[in-house]
């Protein structure tokens, strides 16, 4: 294990976290990323996952607010697809502990 490995644990990661991001940059032919790349792309993404939320919520709210009865349901549906697919596009969980690294620890 090595020192930014240590960082991590000491900052909020898991040791199942870093495997995960270990088996991210596997997947990668080239090798092109590190772990500590990985880590600041994954900052970078929590803030459009956040955002992605906020208009999801948004549109939810307002079709609630100036839809019809029936319509709710439908955009209730609409509001859970689209919280999945944020979060399996940006893991969230991942990108706040990130988000707190990088904050934490500014080069």
């Amino acid at each position: 294990m090595n020192d930014y490995e240590k960082k991590l644990l000491e900052n909020g990661f898991s040791e199942g976290d870093i495997g995960k991001l270990k088996s991210i940059i596997k997947r990668d032919e080239y090798q092109k990323d590190s772990l500590k790349s990985l880590v600041l792309d994954l900052s970078k993404r929590f803030w459009g996952g956040v955002i992605c939320i906020a208009i999801i919520a948004s549109v939810f709210a307002y079709g609630l607010y100036k839809g019809h009865d029936e319509s709710s349901v439908s955009y209730g549906i609409v509001l859970i697809i689209g919280l999945v697919i944020v979060y399996f596009v940006t893991p969230l969980n991942l990108a706040w502990k990130a988000h707190r690294f990088t904050r934490k620890h500014r080069n």
